[in-house]
């Protein structure tokens, strides 16, 4: 036997130390319930914002004490921007978006995923020839030399990516024109009146080409895996993000909606859900046009199979998305993981 597990110091230790670990998990289940606060929730159009849809939906922000408000607002720039001026409670997008506004200065916290993958995605038209489609990287990447390249926005992430891809490749960006087309909606007809060659866009884009034939996939951030600094960012998905100093004064909120969150989740990733699922995401966002309940259910499937619905932060993801960010200079310097995801008051992050 260990001759000090009885000295009265070392049991005092083990004592207090005992207690404060009990103290710590009451407190965390006293905070675990809300106040009858209501916290408004920024919302994206499409399916991707289908936790807190269910979180509502199925009562499960108002089992845990709160009311969950959802507004559009269709970047994460905005949200963001809305969140730091009071006038939504919480911010959802990716790590790319948040990142650069700490190192500003900004006093957030990302307290869980709303979507728990990357959602990037590079699409090519039908008419365009690749003779390396389905080779693995960087083959593959050789097809888009002298092609135009449609991104949604001049020097926006999706360039930022895609150009990181072609540096990885041994392909210049100076071998490519890239050309403003949008996002998915718009990117797609300009592939498919022969405006662009390929377009590097994001969901819904690549699950619209399956459904409607209208174009390919040539990749996606959360199932290929080159190139490998990509692919490790991508389980840092988009974060739900809350100002640090609302965090500090609602720590039941916080507690609360990591809970409806937790639910939602467990809900939306039973199979014998999945009828309900479909009918609570289109009473939020519906897809026009004859093909659109078939891809509303082709990206819930998809998203249920990748295992998008998961509130957990991964940290390991969101340190390499740091490191990506710094290699492809849209950050000139690091943060860490802990500035951002761990600075709760009663550390509740999952």
């Amino acid at each position: 036997m260990n001759k000090t597990s009885h000295h009265p110091k070392t049991c005092g230790h083990l004592f207090r130390a005992l207690v404060a670990a009990t103290l710590a998990i009451v407190t965390v289940a006293a905070f675990a319930q809300g106040k009858g606060e209501t916290i408004t929730i920024q919302d994206y159009p499409g399916t991707i914002g289908l936790t807190m849809r269910v979180a509502i939906a199925k009562g499960y922000c108002a089992d845990a004490g709160i009311t969950c408000k959802l507004q559009v607002i269709p970047s994460a720039p905005l949200g963001i921007q809305a969140m730091l001026a009071k006038s939504i409670d919480a911010a959802i997008g990716s790590p790319e978006a948040i990142i650069p506004a700490v190192l500003r200065g900004a006093k957030v916290t990302w307290i869980l995923d709303d979507y728990a993958k990357g959602v990037g995605v590079v699409l090519v038209g039908n008419q365009v020839p690749t003779p390396n489609a389905g080779k693995p990287f960087p083959e593959w990447v050789q097809d888009m030399k002298g092609k135009k390249i449609g991104v949604t926005s001049r020097g926006s992430g999706n360039e930022t990516q895609v150009r990181f891809i072609l540096e990885k490749a041994g392909v210049k960006a100076d071998d490519v024109t890239f050309v403003a087309v949008g996002g998915p909606t718009t990117a797609i007809p300009a592939l498919v009146h022969k405006q662009i060659d390929f377009a590097a866009s994001f969901e819904p884009g690549a699950t619209m080409c399956e459904v409607t034939k209208q174009c390919k996939v040539a990749w996606r951030a959360d199932a290929n895996r080159q190139p490998a600094e990509i692919y490790a960012a991508n389980l840092a998905g988009d974060g739900l993000y809350l100002t640090q100093e609302y965090a500090d004064a609602h720590p039941d909120v916080v507690a609360a909606l990591i809970k409806a969150a937790h639910e939602a989740n467990k809900f939306i990733n039973d199979p014998a859900n999945f009828e309900e699922v479909v009918k609570i995401s289109e009473s939020f966002f519906k897809f026009s046009g004859p093909d659109g309940d078939e891809l509303t259910r082709a990206l819930l499937r998809r998203q249920i199979k990748t295992g998008g619905h998961n509130e957990h932060v991964d940290r390991a993801a969101v340190k390499a998305t740091v490191e990506y960010m710094i290699e492809t200079g849209e950050i000139g310097k690091a943060i860490n993981v802990s500035e951002l995801v761990d600075q709760l008051v009663y550390s509740h992050a999952p």
